[in-house]
């Protein structure tokens, strides 16, 4: 969750005049008159809008045979390099990966994601008795250099600048949960439970090491001291030679080690606690290595100049860690200027569900999560042939996304990567008798689908070269972009090209190229299908899948529309939030190279549209959505009156999420288009509303996780209010609710929602020579970031407790103060303020 203020900066008020448009705490008429309007426009993150393209460097481009063996000569075994072996070093670097990025401006890409390019264990000896190297970067040695055989850190920073110079961000993979194999065991690495064997202190005292884990807001003093004798159910050993192989040296420390053994199907805990396929499994609750690995990724942000983490096994981490960790890449990234820093989690499992994935951005403190979700439902509706209302029903599940500072709309989405395989792979596998053509017809079908829906595409490198791979699994979707030499790669055929894997692949004039590069040309040139709200439009074909894309300030709606028959030539109806004939100019047509043409409804705003087999296309309206003559009607359908909030947690592999309560607004009247915010009001703090987030298409909800320090017995009652984006405003109140028991296991323990602990004025009366000073006084955990508003609109440079504006700068309006902390944000009640 990225400090507040910078966030804020990203929101897009509407006009509502007088009104309060970025928030608004207003007594007016809504769904009853004493219910206040609490407005806080759809939160959208500095960094979001990119569109990804991931890299293997080692598999991309040979810019320096020089260090092809990286420390080592290329033709020594221990190097790792060996061009012919899916498993070895390759002979990619930073220096032709340098050479290559016009390459991908020209294809579209806006930031380049690269796995973890710090110095790895090069060769290790696997299980069955074949050796594997570190190409892929996820075995590190030496957390703060650049591994030698992608290059030196000078050719990494080079890198850097170049895509910063192209106006590309550059995202770096990180592994916090393990290093290389480096310690051993004098027994079989079979995981032992922390049932059998807890945890012991030094002196053999045994300790609960979830309730001791550092979250960064306790005494890191206060942890046990583990020793090597005494404390794990494996004794580490430390071979001789490798005492001081990891980099920075507490590494080399076995005591910050789970030394539990390898990952085990039997015990859930085991994929937070066990050493991941053989790793050195770090102790991440231990506050030395929170603070070590604040320090080391640090280093990245503040001199090397990268724009944000990938994490790899994010859910492999305890939720302690994140805590402390994610918060201070942003405020260091922030100190830089950069408030578009972002953090996405790798977390795999629970078939992509909503919820699950959710939790790491909800109850944890990440920006977004890999949308495995999407994943699986594109695969479903394009190599599937599934139905659009499968489709549609996943969508619908956005809203767990939702809270006070995250949304989907920061998602990573892909259609295949370097763990799972390539959607050509599973394309083949789901279609086996598919001709070629077809093949390739539904690749370009699917990057339509991941470009132009919610969230922030990813391109796997090489799937706009027509890569396939040679199975589901890492080796084998790991090709080369230069001419291979791996025999597997090297026969591989490519679809839309005669080319082959012996061939080198940069060719721009092939097919997916030419389309992922003009969709990604559409993506940047209209800023709804990079951030715009998505509303899904119920098609009458099973076949169709369609949406509207719509800006929160241009209010400019776009109709996406898509047809997943591989025979049939389908018209469907569906929606729109367009007046009777209104008519949408076409601006892409996955049918013709030129736009198609425009789209004119009947009378009841309705669209005809007529697609062909595997075509999409995208209408723009003519004109903004004009104002609705009527106030929206709302109404609170969840929770029910009376019922019992939702309290308590659920674990799932080693991590425990609280549960978390619907809270559901029904929007009635208008064209469809809204907002909603949803906000909490507890008794003991009357006049202050947590937010809990802004939905921005229907259904419209949020899923309330409970604060870290509500209390037994608080009655508390929820706020909705709906913005048409137009001036209309409604706003409806729960009844109370009284909330029983404590905060749920999950909770950010020790964390306090800010609090205003003193009242603002109400209005305030200036001469023309006054200056404004407003001091928020607010507790709560610290440190609390603040952002002022006038009249709903950030004022720049206003983000401390005081504001102070010279007699020039203070005009009349409402200002208001919004406080954040890692528990929540709160809005403080507007302060009018008159010139005389």
């Amino acid at each position: 969750m990225l400090i507040f203020f910078l966030r804020f900066g990203s929101f897009r008020p509407a006009a509502f005049g007088a009104v309060l448009a970025c928030v608004a705490l207003l007594a007016r008429a809504g769904a009853d008159d004493e219910t206040p309007a609490v407005v806080v426009p759809r939160f959208t993150h500095p960094g979001a809008g990119q569109t990804f393209y991931f890299v293997l460097p080692d598999r991309f481009a040979n810019g320096s045979t020089a260090n092809d063996g990286g420390s080592l000569l290329a033709s020594d075994p221990a190097s790792g390099f060996d061009p012919t072996r899916l498993t070895h070093f390759h002979g990619g670097d930073f220096v032709g990966l340098t050479a290559r990025l016009d390459y991908l401006q020209r294809l579209g890409m806006t930031a380049v994601w690269v796995t973890p390019p710090i110095r790895n264990r090069a060769v290790q000896s696997r299980r069955d008795g074949h050796a594997s190297t570190g190409y892929h970067g996820y075995w590190g040695l030496d957390f703060l250099h650049i591994d030698p055989h992608l290059g030196t850190d000078a050719e990494f920073q080079r890198f850097v600048d170049a895509a910063h110079a192209r106006g590309l961000r550059v995202y770096m993979d990180i592994v916090v949960n393990h290093t290389a194999d480096v310690i051993d065991y004098a027994e079989p690495p079979d995981y032992i439970d922390t049932t059998a064997a807890p945890y012991r202190d030094a002196n053999g005292r045994p300790f609960d090491i979830r309730a001791a884990a550092d979250n960064g807001l306790g005494d890191p003093a206060a942890f046990p001291t583990p020793s090597v004798e005494r404390s794990f159910p494996h004794r580490p050993i430390i071979p001789p030679g490798w005492q001081h192989a990891k980099n920075p040296d507490w590494l080399n420390d076995p005591t910050l080690y789970h030394n539990r053994g390898n990952l085990s199907r039997t015990a859930p805990e085991s994929a937070i606690y066990s050493d991941f396929r053989g790793l050195d499994g770090i102790m991440t609750e231990h506050p030395r290595v929170v603070r070590g690995f604040i320090d080391v990724f640090r280093h990245w942000v503040e001199d090397v100049g990268v724009d944000g983490f990938r994490i790899d096994t994010a859910k492999h981490v305890n939720a302690e860690f994140w805590q402390a960790f994610a918060p201070a890449m942003r405020a260091s990234a922030r100190a830089r200027g950069r408030p578009e820093f972002l953090e996405f989690g790798e977390v795999v499992g629970q078939g992509g569900d909503q919820e699950y994935l959710s939790g790491f951005s909800v109850a944890w403190p990440l920006d977004a999560t890999l949308d495995f979700g999407f994943f699986g439902a594109a695969r479903a509706y394009v190599s599937q042939s599934g139905n659009a209302a499968a489709l549609a029903a996943f969508f619908a599940r956005d809203d767990f996304y939702t809270d006070h500072d995250s949304n989907v709309h920061s998602a990573t989405t892909f259609l295949g990567n370097h763990d799972n395989g390539r959607f050509g792979f599973f394309l083949q596998r789901d279609n086996p008798a598919a001709p070629p053509v077809l093949l390739a017809e539904l690749t370009k079908f699917a990057h339509g689908l991941l470009l132009l829906a919610r969230g922030q595409p990813v391109l796997y490198y090489g799937d706009e070269q027509g890569m396939i791979g040679r199975g589901g699994d890492h080796d084998h979707a790991r090709e080369d972009m230069f001419a291979a030499q791996a025999d597997e790669f090297k026969t591989a055929t490519l679809l839309g090209t005669a080319r082959t894997g012996a061939d080198d692949k940069f060719d721009e004039q092939h097919p997916f190229y030419r389309c992922i590069a003009q969709l990604s040309r559409l993506r940047a040139a209209h800023r709804a299908l990079r951030t715009g709200a998505m509303f899904v439009r119920a098609a009458d074909a099973a076949n169709v899948f369609a949406f509207s894309r719509i800006d929160h300030d241009e209010r400019v709606e776009y109709v996406v529309a898509f047809n997943n028959s591989r025979v049939e030539t389908v018209t469907a109806r569906m929606p729109t939030s367009q007046p009777g004939r209104a008519k949408l100019a076409a601006v892409f047509d996955s049918a013709s190279d030129t736009v198609g043409s425009e789209l004119v409804l009947d009378a009841d705003g309705v669209a005809h549209v007529t697609l062909a087999p595997l075509q999409f296309a995208v209408w723009r309206a003519e004109r903004p959505l004009a104002a609705p003559a009527s106030t929206p009607r709302i109404a609170l359908s969840a929770p029910t009156p009376g019922a019992p909030l939702v309290n308590g947690s659920r674990e799932i592999e080693g991590t425990v999420f609280p549960l978390r309560q619907e809270v559901r607004a029904e929007v009635e009247d208008g064209d469809g288009v809204a907002e909603v915010t949803f906000a909490l009001e507890r008794a003991s703090r009357p006049g202050q509303f947590e937010l809990l987030g802004t939905d921005d298409a229907p259904p419209y909800r949020v899923f309330w996780q409970p604060p870290p320090d509500i209390a037994s017995g608080e009655e508390i009652t929820f706020v909705a209010t709906a913005s048409d984006l137009r001036g209309h405003t409604a706003a409806v109140r729960s009844s109370p609710f009284k909330w029983s028991g404590s905060p749920p296991p999950g909770s950010i323990r020790g964390a306090q929602v800010p609090r205003l602990a003193t009242p603002l004025p109400t209005a305030l009366e200036l001469a023309s020579q006054d200056a404004l000073a407003l001091t928020a006084d607010f507790a709560g955990t610290a440190p609390l970031e603040f952002q002022w508003l006038r009249d709903g609109e950030p004022i720049a440079g206003a983000t401390s407790a005081t504001l102070r504006l010279a007699p020039t700068e203070a005009r009349a309006g409402r200002y208001a103060v919004v406080a954040h902390n890692l528990a929540g944000s709160t809005v403080s009640a507007p302060v009018r303020v008159q010139r005389r």
